[in-house]
Parts: structure tokens; C-alpha cells; sequence
């Protein structure tokens, strides 16, 4: 998640600093892989938030299938100490147990130069539906859930990852995000990052089930 923070707070920036950007709403982009296996469709866009301020929103789905076991790539989501792993971030915890499918997650992203630490409370939940072969986590965010740190905290936070099993041991990844940012950078950091990091995550997600 580090990265893929540090890429959302990068597109802050952008959004913030140069306003043409507001005229590109409805500017989505598509990409791939240089190989072709992994692609990306995203926006950056605004919207009003709980305070009525303007905001970014940054959206994203990216998907990618693989040779991969359809239950490891479930026991890795389910492994909530992996999921540091294919988010970036330096930790992730469970921090309550709601029912057989939904818990309390906690994470916390430590800050590099002059981006502070923050930190995302979700709920995540999952949905197996063994018809259509498929499972679905998702991850909301639960601001409230968690005892406040002194540092800035995720409000609005959506993530869904859908494993489809397509049969002759391959796996369909879709995860599908859409965040703003709790936190602003200086302009010297922005570069172009997205969609790198969203194709990270579909990478590390495979990697970490076929290491399973």
C-alpha cells in the first residue's frame, strides 16, 4: 500500500496544482503491460467530501490471470499479515473478528521525507459464491473503528478484489479501488507513478499465492 499511497498522494498533487485537471473528469486511461498480461483502467477525478470540500478521487481496476491456485490466492487475502505485502504498507493487523466473513483491519503507513505517517481502519468482508467460481473481499473504510493515532487517517477508502476461477489452474485478479488521499505532498514530488503501482498489486497478490 506505501506505494500505492505514496502514487495516490503524488496524483494529489497533480489534481491540486495544475487545474486544467478538473476539466478531465471523465478522462479514464487504459494501459497494459509490456507483455500484455496485466491491464489498468483509471480516473482522476473530484468529489465533495463530509466537510464539503472539494477533493480528489482516485479510481482504478486493474486485472491480470494467472496460473495460480484459487485458494491460495483466498488464504492470502484472508492472511491479514500479507496484506502489507501487496499494499505497501508497514503494518496490517486484524484487529476484531465481526463474524466468520468480516473483520476489523488496521493500517499504517509510515511517511518518507516530508509525507507524514497515516494510517486506514477497514472493514473487510468476503463473499464466496461456489456457482460462479468466484470469491470477493471487500474493504471499506471504518475511520471510527479504531482508537485515533496521531496521525492522519483514510476516510474514504474502497477496495473490492474478485478471484475468478477460470478452470486449467487459472485465476482471473480484479481489484478495483477508489481513495482520497488523507494527506498533501510538495509538488517536487510528483512524478509519473500510476499505473505502475496498481500493477504491482495484481503482481504481489500472484506472487504471494503461488508461494503459498
Amino acid at each position: 500500500m506505501k506505494n500505492k499511497i505514496q502514487t495516490i498522494l503524488i496524483l494529489f498533487c497533480i489534481v491540486f496544482m495544475n487545474p486544467n485537471i478538473f476539466a478531465q473528469t471523465d478522462d479514464w486511461t487504459i494501459a497494459k503491460t509490456k507483455d500484455g498480461k496485466i491491464t489498468v483502467k483509471y480516473n482522476i477525478s473530484t468529489r465533495i467530501d463530509e466537510n464539503g470540500d472539494l477533493v480528489p478521487l482516485i479510481e482504478y481496476t486493474v486485472t491480470t490471470t494467472d496460473i495460480v491456485s484459487m485458494q491460495n490466492c483466498i488464504s492470502v487475502l484472508k492472511d491479514v499479515s500479507k496484506h502489507k505485502e501487496f499494499h505497501d504498507d508497514d503494518v496490517s493487523i486484524k484487529i476484531k473478528t465481526i463474524t466468520e466473513n468480516e473483520w476489523i483491519l488496521y493500517y499504517y503507513i509510515k511517511g518518507m521525507g516530508p509525507i507524514p505517517d497515516s494510517d486506514c481502519v477497514v472493514k473487510m468482508t468476503i463473499f464466496e459464491d461456489v456457482m460462479r467460481k468466484m470469491a470477493v473481499f471487500t474493504l471499506t473504510a471504518a475511520p471510527s473503528l479504531f482508537e485515533k493515532k496521531d496521525v492522519k487517517r483514510f476516510t474514504y477508502y474502497n477496495e473490492t478484489i474478485t478471484f475468478k476461477d477460470l478452470e486449467n489452474g487459472k485465476v482471473e485478479v480484479v481489484v478495483t479501488s477508489k481513495v482520497t488521499p488523507p494527506i498533501k505532498v510538495p509538488v517536487w514530488m510528483m512524478k509519473a507513478a500510476f499505473p505502475d503501482t496498481a500493477y504491482d498489486v495484481v503482481r504481489k497478490i500472484v506472487k504471494l499465492a503461488k508461494e503459498s
